[in-house]
């Protein structure tokens, strides 16, 4: 028996939110590989793995050093020519008694010679300093202005030890604890700039 304005009694029909759509409204969520081939639902599959995989790379400690040892090095070098480069260069290529080519070939070495420098440490630096921040956050599991203090530490101490340099222990253990400190309250301020002035 059908009832007027009651679709769904009689006649074999069901009613509504039993089974088809309606099973939907219950909790189940409809499978986003219906209706696909098994070759259209192994290609969404790799995707989405693909997809997962570059999301953890990305947030990786070492894909995090590496980016900022290449950004490091490209503003290093862009450092060296300004600032250690063009001096240098203009000084010996002024000072070379020779033809105009040889000047200029004496200049541009002596520039590649301060950017590679500088590179060299902005990239080290970087590098350094990106990593410690990300190992010490991931074992703190959490983000605050202490990652930054500790990171700026580790890493002036790095850059301080010098271990091609022939110096006593001590020495280098002052200078270490000196680059330390200086680091960590250089890297506290600008965080703490970055983070909560407004």
């Amino acid at each position: 028996m059908n009832i007027p304005g009651l679709p769904g009694f009689g006649g074999g029909g069901r009613a509504p939110g039993v089974g088809g759509e309606g099973a939907r409204s219950f909790g189940h969520e409809p499978d986003p590989h219906l209706g696909m081939s098994e070759e259209e639902r192994i290609k969404a599959m790799q995707a989405m793995q693909a997809a997962a995989f570059m999301k953890s790379a990305s947030e990786s400690c070492v894909f995090k050093a590496t980016l900022s040892a290449i950004a490091g090095g490209g503003i290093g070098v862009f450092f060296g020519l300004v600032f250690g480069g063009y001096s240098g260069a203009v000084d010996e290529a002024v000072e070379l008694k020779g033809t105009t080519r040889e000047k200029l070939r004496v200049g541009f070495r002596s520039a590649a010679r301060a950017m590679g420098s500088y590179a060299k440490s902005f990239a080290l630096w970087g590098a350094t300093f990106s990593g410690s921040e990300c190992v010490v956050e991931s074992y703190r599991a959490r983000h605050d202005i202490y990652n930054s203090m500790m990171a700026g530490c580790i890493t002036g101490a790095t850059l301080a030890s010098a271990p091609r340099q022939q110096i006593g222990a001590r020495a280098r253990t002052t200078q270490m604890a000196v680059a330390c400190g200086g680091m960590a309250a250089f890297s506290t301020a600008i965080d703490y700039y970055m983070e909560y002035w407004e």
